[in-house]
């Protein structure tokens, strides 16, 4: 008899802990529920169980299955991650080639002997702004296209600014 008295004050108990986690507990609620199941036994017998995953099928994308199998088993890559990759390398080589610039500039303008020389290597500067402008708005055209055709979200590339891209290097825009 003793034990049968002491099942309903130890259910209690646990039901009076149990409705307490759920008042005041939230932050640790669902990790305290998934414990306590994995204790009872609630995920000893899943169907499935000690067999693999598979991760190749996107279930957001059903309708995109048999192209994405066909460019995986042929080692091929989307013309949207090639059109990235190559906007990614003009992009570091329109910035490698404004820093080479711009240090040669500004060295060859310090140690410049002459008014001559130094309005030559503004007028030269000057001119290679004028380059990178029109090669930013090709630049951003591509940029656009890409962005209007990517199909995930979070991979958008944001245009070119030249003042942010001097700054940047911490060039001038007018050599002085």
């Amino acid at each position: 008899m003793e034990e049968k008295d002491e099942k309903p004050v130890e259910d209690a108990q646990a039901q009076a802990e149990h409705r307490l986690r759920m008042r005041f507990g939230w932050h640790d609620l669902i990790e305290d529920l998934i414990e306590e199941g994995r204790k009872k036994g609630a995920f000893d017998n899943l169907a499935g169980s000690g067999k693999p995953l598979h991760l190749e099928q996107n279930q957001y994308a059903p309708e995109m299955v048999l192209a994405n199998k066909l460019l995986k088993d042929n080692d091929l890559t989307p013309a949207w991650i090639i059109n990235r990759n190559i906007i990614l390398e003009q992009k570091e080589q329109l910035r490698a080639e404004m820093v080479r610039t711009w240090t040669q500039h500004k060295q060859a303008f310090r140690y410049a002997q002459g008014d001559a020389q130094k309005q030559a290597l503004v007028i030269s500067w000057d001119d290679a702004c004028k380059r990178w402008l029109a090669e930013i708005a090709k630049l951003n055209k591509l940029i656009e296209d890409f962005n209007l055709k990517r199909p995930v979200n979070n991979l958008e590339l944001f245009k070119l600014r030249f003042d942010e891209e001097l700054d940047r290097i911490h060039a001038e825009r007018y050599l002085k």
